[in-house]
């Protein structure tokens, strides 16, 4: 009934335009527009702007946006690192703080330790023994030139001098984050690993902790990440090198895709790389836009030009004197342009921004 009452009207107005026009220039009254059985509608220049209608050419489209998509900033798998102690203790001094810059090899915190004393002494043991044992070796040789031992002491012995020297080794390599304070026994500081900025510390003075428990995040530079989820529908389209456009305008290159769905969300996991100088910070939430791209024959519309139709779209173009509707689907948009893909539809193609709802009543009453 809507439908009939809306081109009842529309008819009506038509007439009343047609008898204004014959009152005054005595020209003949145009037929009210109709759909034929094509569900084209032919309509005069006067009849076009009685009703409003207005139309803009499709444009050619590179990229469909899909937007919307809550993203996380975080820092990137390769230039971060997690400072860990390698010894249970009690920290007593935390020497640097979140945001500062250290460079490899700069004391970080402070900690007291009877692990660290153990290991000290242990090294000192294996640092005697592994001279002993090289200065056995040394001997053994000059022995088996005299002939007065076998060669197979001397293999032995230096087998010994290998073991010890690993021994040596490792007890070195086990304290190398670490150095004594020069302050009370049994106190070191915790070196840091490499150059970075100190993100995030998790220690704090008279705190007890165990073995490798984690102490700080550093980051290696100013890179960093954006982590977002995708529909899982998307996957065929999405691949590295996609661009990713954030609030203001700054850009970000798709860099990994997920290879597995989560189960809850049915979406893929994606990061992206930001470029130095965003000025955003880790843990940072915000909104991002991913640049899918279209296949052959996309064009982009405003999108006040769609119309409902069921589950899917249509909109109404001219060819020639003609205005009909074309079924189309959407393939993403920005709130102001969709993308769209539909059979019969070009690059170029006049497309109704104004009065489609018009157009679309004709059709639907036949």
């Amino acid at each position: 009934m809507r439908r009939f009452a809306a081109v009842f009207a529309l008819s009506t107005l038509l007439a009343l335009l047609a008898a204004c026009g014959t009152a005054n220039d005595a020209a003949p009254v145009e037929a009210t527009p109709k759909a034929d059985a094509q569900g084209r509608i032919r309509l005069s220049a006067a009849q076009v702007a009685n009703l409003g209608l207005r139309s803009v050419p499709a444009q050619a489209a590179t990229t469909a946006p899909l937007t919307g998509l809550p993203a996380e900033v975080t820092v990137p798998l390769a230039s971060s690192a997690q400072v860990t102690m390698p010894y249970a203790g009690v920290v007593t001094r935390v020497l640097v703080d979140e945001g500062e810059t250290v460079h490899r090899g700069q004391p970080m915190l402070r900690l007291q330790s009877r692990e660290l004393i153990a290991v000290q002494a242990d090294l000192m043991r294996a640092q005697a023994a592994s001279a002993l044992a090289m200065q056995q070796a040394r001997r053994d040789v000059l022995l088996e030139k005299e002939g007065l031992i076998p060669a197979a002491r001397v293999q032995a012995s230096r087998a010994q001098a290998q073991a010890a020297s690993a021994s040596v080794q490792q007890a070195v390599a086990s304290l190398a984050q670490l150095r004594p304070s020069g302050g009370a026994a049994g106190e070191f500081e915790l070196l840091a690993p490499q150059a970075g900025r100190v993100l995030h510390r998790q220690v704090k003075p008279g705190q007890a902790l165990e073995a490798l428990a984690p102490a700080f995040t550093l980051a290696a530079d100013d890179h960093l990440d954006l982590e977002f989820a995708v529909p899982v529908e998307q996957a065929k389209r999405l691949q590295v090198g996609q661009q990713v456009t954030l609030p203001g305008g700054a850009q970000a290159t798709v860099a990994a895709v997920g290879g597995d769905a989560d189960a809850g969300a049915q979406s893929l996991r994606v990061r992206a790389q930001l470029a130095a100088g965003s000025g955003l910070l880790p843990g940072q939430q915000l909104d991002v836009t991913l640049q899918l791209p279209v296949p052959a024959g996309a064009v982009t519309v405003p999108a006040g030009a769609l119309l409902q139709d069921g589950d899917g779209h249509l909109l109404f173009v001219r060819e020639g004197d003609a205005w009909h509707a074309l079924k189309v689907r959407q393939l993403g948009g920005d709130g102001r342009n969709v993308v769209v893909l539909g059979t019969g539809l070009h690059v170029g193609m006049p497309v109704v921004t104004a009065g489609a709802s018009l157009l679309n009543t004709m059709t639907a009453a036949e």
